[in-house]
């Protein structure tokens, strides 16, 4: 039975495996190691309002997989 680092970790890799790789980086890259998006678009190739335009695709498609991760189970009501 997988521990619940492997679970959470399992989901976090499923979901950003939903993104482009170019989404996939400029997000990780802005949203875990806080670069610009002046120094993503250096390292990626790619302009700037792309790189923002990819933090915010990312952030719109593969953050809501990751809620059920984040939110506290609601108990049922009766």
């Amino acid at each position: 039975m997988p521990s619940s680092a492997d679970r959470v970790w399992y989901q976090f890799t499923a979901a950003l495996d939903t993104l482009a790789p170019e989404v996939r980086v400029a997000f990780l890259l802005h949203e875990v190691f806080e670069a610009s998006y002046d120094d993503i678009a250096r390292l990626i190739g790619q302009p700037a309002d792309t790189c923002r335009t990819h933090v915010e695709y990312a952030r719109e498609h593969a953050l809501p997989l990751l809620q059920p991760l984040i939110e506290p189970k609601k108990a049922p009501t009766q």
